[in-house]
């Protein structure tokens, strides 16, 4: 069993270029400077092994609180020509993780991982709006933003998206596999063949600093094949298949700076295949 406590720093900057500016067209100042970041970070676990040392399970549970959190963000402000940095007040990420893995027999080996993120913005006043209240004419003192997503209306300066999640953070992650060889004989040389499998599962997640409706990317899985043979000598051959069921999904749905409606996606792999031979 263990508990450890962690203080951490990140120095704050200055971001050069590509800042939002006023009514009057003047850069803003305050969104210029990066102030530092700092982290408390509490962790207690225990890690264990049994079944005669061929069984590990280790359990951990986590709470991470951040002041002036260091967010990239993006500005369709005409002008801003790239992200920039951004101080989030007050951030926390808390949740478990398990790690299990067992070899009954030299013969088979399965293993399993899983975690459970709580995320969120605990302050965030300031924020660069999403696409659905960009885009129109800013308002001014005594003017109320328009409706999202209505035409040619009155779009809020910043937005407040406190308790909204953090970008590129899935609520549930897992990865999962296995793997079963058999002794045998190749080209004269003594080894093992196997069949091998890894997976990997994670639940929606927002794929922009300030969550929109067009940046949540759904939930997905991949599945990953290998079957191949390896010697007591240090050479391995195997052909492997990657997105085995051909997943459609996006890695990444990015919101460019300096533009409104436009959504740049970036898909994952698609099925993938190949042979690997590896020697020592």
């Amino acid at each position: 069993g263990y508990a450890t406590y962690a203080k951490t720093f990140k120095s704050g900057g200055v971001n050069l270029n590509g800042v939002p500016s006023d009514a009057a067209g003047n850069p803003l100042l305050a969104a210029a400077t990066v102030r530092p970041e700092k982290v408390d970070h509490f962790e207690i676990g225990l890690k264990t092994q049994f079944l005669d040392r061929r069984a590990t399970l280790n359990l951990s549970g986590f709470w991470t609180d951040i002041k002036d959190f260091q967010a990239n963000v993006t500005n369709g402000q005409l002008g801003v020509l790239r992200g920039y940095l951004a101080n989030a007040q007050k951030v926390r990420v808390r949740g478990i993780e398990a790690d299990f893995s067992v070899r009954p027999s030299e013969r088979f080996s399965v293993y399993a991982n899983g975690a459970f993120t709580d995320h969120e913005y605990r302050k965030f006043t300031d924020a660069p709006c999403p696409p659905e209240l960009s885009g129109g004419t800013t308002v001014t003192a005594g003017q109320t933003p328009s409706a999202p997503g209505t035409a040619g209306g009155l779009s809020p300066a910043n937005c407040d998206i406190s308790g909204q999640w953090l970008p590129g953070v899935s609520k549930w992650a897992f990865s999962y596999g296995a793997e079963y060889n058999v002794p045998t004989e190749l080209l004269g040389q003594e080894g093992a063949a196997y069949l091998g499998f890894d997976g990997n599962y994670r639940s929606k997640f927002s794929s922009n600093a300030s969550r929109s409706a067009y940046t949540d990317i759904d939930g997905y899985a991949i599945s990953n094949f290998r079957l191949g043979f390896r010697t007591e000598k240090g050479w391995d051959v195997f052909g492997w298949v990657r997105n085995a069921f051909d997943a459609n999904y996006f890695e990444q749905l990015a919101v460019p700076s300096g533009n409104t409606g436009l959504i740049v996606g970036q898909p994952g792999d698609p099925r993938t295949w190949g042979v690997t031979f590896k020697a020592a």
